[in-house]
């Protein structure tokens, strides 16, 4: 069976893509690797690419993961790269985001808050059952602060401004992170938020076959 290597989003864990399944195709979560003082987004989009042992990989990134995803396929050219609720550049984040803004201050956040579940980022990302936002809750309890706030700083020193040709993007109109308002995905899943993959996650399968299978 052939395989798509799954890069999840800012320091979560792969039970993101626990209810996605692709037809013909078994799902490789690429666990998070250790980002050294020096790394920058690019530098450790190769540490995840190196970690799959794969010359020409199919991969599935989320939100962070599809930053990291678009710097592979700028560095690797033959991976087939798949973005969900993410952004090809930094331009696509939206200089008057919330978040962006927010983050922006990581110098006088502690660590522990980028893995507290507050309300309203749950709320963000489009946790909508009672279900839902126990998993989530979960899901960032369980995360590295530590790295949780490297990531964030990578974000803030992303500079890439260049989408790499052969990129699938698919993004949610209701997406209240990475706003609609700035990115320009190839499909728009009407009302669909930052968490589809996990609450849509038949009609974004289907997106993703399609692609594969050349019907997109």
């Amino acid at each position: 069976m052939k395989k798509i290597y799954c890069i999840t989003g800012l320091g979560a864990d792969h039970r993101f893509f626990g209810r996605l399944h692709i037809a013909g195709y078994d799902l490789v979560p690429v666990p998070w690797v250790k980002a050294g003082d020096t790394d920058t987004l690019p530098s450790y989009a190769m540490k995840m690419y190196e970690a799959m042992h794969e010359p020409a990989p199919v991969i599935i990134g989320l939100s962070f993961g599809g930053m990291l995803a678009t710097e592979i396929k700028k560095q690797v050219p033959a991976a087939t790269v798949i973005l969900v609720s993410s952004a090809k550049t930094i331009d696509e984040i939206g200089y008057d985001n919330f978040l962006f803004k927010a983050i922006s201050r990581t110098g006088v956040i502690p660590e522990s808050w980028f893995v507290t579940p507050f309300p309203f980022i749950l709320d963000l990302l489009g946790a909508e059952t009672e279900g839902e936002k126990s998993e989530f809750r979960q899901m960032m309890a369980s995360g590295d602060p530590y790295f949780v706030k490297w990531c964030v700083n990578a974000i803030l020193h992303w500079e890439n401004h260049v989408v790499p040709t052969g990129i699938f993007h698919i993004h949610g109109t209701g997406d209240k992170v990475i706003w609609p308002t700035w990115v320009h995905p190839d499909v728009w899943v009407q009302g669909g938020s930052h968490i589809m993959i996990y609450n849509r996650a038949e009609e974004v399968a289907a997106h993703i076959l399609g692609h594969l299978n050349g019907q997109v």
